[in-house]
C-alpha cells in the first residue's frame, strides 16, 4: 500500500529531473497538438454558428397582435390581411381525411380591433331612412352554400360578399313599401328599437336568458322571466333579427346572429335518437330547430344541416305515437302549444330542403283532430274547447298542414277571433293570429293589424334601460318575462316583411 501511495503521489506533485520541472500528466494532455487542433476547430464551428444567427434575424415586429377569431357558418377560412382562405384552412381535419368538428367552426386569425367586435356588438340602432350601416361590411363573408340551391334571400354568395347586404336592403323596405301588407314607418322604427334592446341584453357567451341574466341589464329591466332552458330564450331573440334579415353572414347585426347561432350548436347533445336541443323541455327543441332552419333557409349555409337535420330526428323520435303530439318531455302526450312549435320547426325544415317523414305530419293532423271543437273553427289546450289563444294556434297549424285559404272552417274560425278586436295585452294570441290572417289574406286583416300594430307601438317601452322592450299581462307567457315579449311582439311586426320563410307564401302553398 506505501509503494502504491508514493507512486500516485509522484504523478500529482512535480519531480526535480535535470534542468527544472517536468509537466504534470494534465499538462501534457492540455499541451498535446490532438487537443490543440480540437480548440480550432471548435472556434471555427462557433464562429459559424454565430454568424449564421445573424442572418436570420429580423427587425422588430411592426403589425398589430393577431386575435383568435370564431367565424360561424363560412366554407373558407379568412387571412388576416385580404379576407382570402381556403376550406382545407377553415377545417384541417376535413382536409386530412377526418371527422370535421360537429359544429363546423372555423378557428382563424384577425387583428385585434376586428376580433373585439365579435366579443362586442355595437349598440347602434340602424335607419331605414339612412340605409344600412357599413361598419361590418369587411366582415360579411360568403357561406358554404349548398350545391345547386338557388340562391336565398340573405345568402352571401361565393365571390360577392356584399350580394347579401344588397338584398337585405332591397327585400325589406319600409313601411311605405310595405304599406300594402299593413306595416308603417312607426312600426318600422319599433321593430330597430326592440331589435337594439335585444342586442344589449344577449349574454357574454352569445347566449339570451329568459331572466336577463349575464347580460348588461344587471337588473335594470323589470319583469325578467323564469323558464330555464337557454335554448328556448335564445332561438326566440335570434328569430327577429333573421326576421327583419339579419344572418350570420349579412346585416348590421351579423355578429350578434352568428354569437347567437354558435351557443345553439354548442348546446347540441347527439344522441341515438338525433341532436337534442331541449334543456329540460320540447319548447327549447322546437324553437331552437327553427331558429337554426330559418338561418339555413335564408342563407343556405351547407353548415348548418346537419344539426338541423339531427334535431329533425330527435322531434320525430320524441313525438307522442298515439296522439299524435309533443308536450314538455319526449313521448308525453301533447298540447297545442308544443306541437305547434314542433310543427313550425318542420315546416321551416321542409322550405330549407330538408323534408320531415309523413308519419310525424299525419300524427299532428290526427293530434289536431283531437283538440277541435265547433267542427274545425275552435281548438282547445290538451281537449277540445275553444280559447282564443288556443284556436289561432290551431287554425294556423291548420294553414301548414294543408287546408286551403277558402276552407270554410278556417274562415269561421278567423271571422270569430277578429271580430272582438285584437286584446293589447295577449301577445300570444295576436302573434298566432297575425300570421294566420295574413297567410289566409283574409278579408278582416287590414281593418284588425291596424289597430293591432298601432297599440304595439304605443305600447313599447321607451325610459330607461327597457327603451324598446314590451312587456305584456299575458298569463299565457308570463314565465317568459320581458325577453319572450319582446320578441314575440318584433316577430309581429314582422311579418309583413316576408323574410322569415315561415312567414313567406311557400309556406302554405307547398304541402307537406
Amino acid at each position: 500500500m506505501a509503494a502504491e501511495g508514493a507512486v500516485e503521489d509522484t504523478q500529482r506533485r512535480p519531480t526535480a529531473a535535470g534542468d527544472g520541472c517536468t509537466a504534470t500528466r494534465l499538462e501534457r494532455v492540455l499541451t498535446s497538438p490532438q487537443v490543440r487542433s480540437g480548440y480550432a476547430s471548435l472556434l471555427v464551428q462557433l464562429a459559424a454558428l454565430i454568424v449564421l444567427s445573424l442572418l436570420t434575424v429580423r427587425g422588430p415586429r411592426t403589425g398589430r397582435p393577431l386575435a383568435l377569431v370564431i367565424d360561424i357558418g363560412t366554407g373558407d377560412a379568412v387571412d388576416s390581411e385580404d379576407g382570402r382562405g381556403s376550406a382545407a384552412a377553415a377545417h384541417p381535419a376535413e382536409a386530412a381525411g377526418a371527422e370535421a368538428p360537429a359544429a363546423d367552426i372555423a378557428v382563424v386569425t384577425a387583428p385585434a380591433t376586428e376580433a373585439a367586435a365579435v366579443v362586442e356588438q355595437p349598440l347602434v340602432e340602424p335607419s331605414a331612412e339612412a340605409g344600412l350601416p357599413t361598419a361590418n361590411a369587411g366582415l360579411v363573408q360568403p357561406v358554404a352554400h349548398r350545391p345547386g340551391a338557388p340562391a336565398a334571400p340573405g345568402a352571401a354568395i361565393e365571390g360577392d360578399p356584399f350580394a347579401a347586404r344588397r338584398r337585405f336592403g332591397a327585400g325589406r323596405g319600409t313601411g311605405a313599401g310595405n304599406g300594402a301588407a299593413g306595416a308603417s314607418p312607426a312600426s318600422d322604427a319599433a321593430v330597430e328599437r326592440g331589435l337594439a334592446w335585444l342586442a344589449r341584453h344577449q349574454a357574454t357567451d352569445g347566449s339570451w336568458r329568459f331572466d336577463l341574466a349575464d347580460c348588461r341589464c344587471d337588473g335594470a329591466c323589470r319583469a325578467p322571466g323564469t323558464l330555464s332552458s337557454t335554448t328556448a330564450s335564445t332561438g326566440l331573440a335570434l328569430l327577429p333579427f333573421l326576421g327583419a334579415g339579419h344572418t350570420h353572414t349579412a346585416g348590421p347585426y351579423q355578429e350578434t346572429v352568428a354569437r347567437g347561432i354558435y351557443y345553439l350548436l354548442s348546446r347540441e347533445r347527439t344522441t341515438p335518437r338525433g341532436s337534442d336541443f331541449c334543456e329540460g323541455t320540447m319548447y327549447g327543441q322546437g324553437v331552437t330547430t327553427l331558429a337554426l332552419a330559418e338561418a339555413l333557409g335564408m342563407t343556405g349555409d351547407a353548415l348548418l344541416e346537419r344539426p338541423v337535420g339531427g334535431a329533425i330526428r330527435f322531434i320525430e323520435t320524441s313525438q307522442d305515437l298515439h296522439g299524435g303530439g309533443w308536450r314538455y318531455l319526449p313521448g308525453q302526450a301533447g298540447d297545442i302549444t308544443v306541437t305547434a312549435w314542433q310543427l313550425v320547426a318542420l315546416k321551416s325544415c321542409q322550405l330549407a330542403g330538408q323534408e320531415a317523414p309523413s308519419p310525424t305530419i299525419a300524427g299532428i293532423r290526427r293530434f289536431l283532430d283531437s283538440v277541435q271543437s265547433r267542427g274545425g273553427s275552435a281548438y282547445g289546450y290538451r281537449t277540445p274547447a275553444a280559447k282564443p289563444a288556443t284556436s289561432a294556434i290551431g287554425l294556423l297549424c291548420r294553414v301548414y298542414t294543408g287546408w286551403p285559404r277558402d276552407d270554410r272552417r278556417l274562415r269561421d274560425g278567423l271571422d270569430g277571433l277578429v271580430r272582438t278586436g285584437p286584446d293589447p295585452q295577449a301577445i300570444y294570441t295576436n302573434f298566432y293570429l297575425s300570421q294566420a290572417l295574413l297567410q289566409t289574406d283574409h278579408p278582416g286583416w287590414p281593418r284588425w293589424n291596424a289597430r293591432h300594430r298601432d297599440q304595439l307601438v304605443a305600447l313599447q317601452g321607451r325610459a330607461g334601460h327597457e327603451a324598446g322592450s314590451w312587456w305584456f299581462t299575458d298569463a299565457e307567457t308570463a314565465p317568459g318575462g320581458r325577453l319572450a315579449h319582446t320578441a314575440l311582439a318584433v316577430l309581429t311586426l314582422e311579418v309583413y316583411y316576408r323574410l322569415l320563410p315561415i312567414y313567406s307564401e311557400d309556406a302554405v302553398r307547398r304541402g307537406f
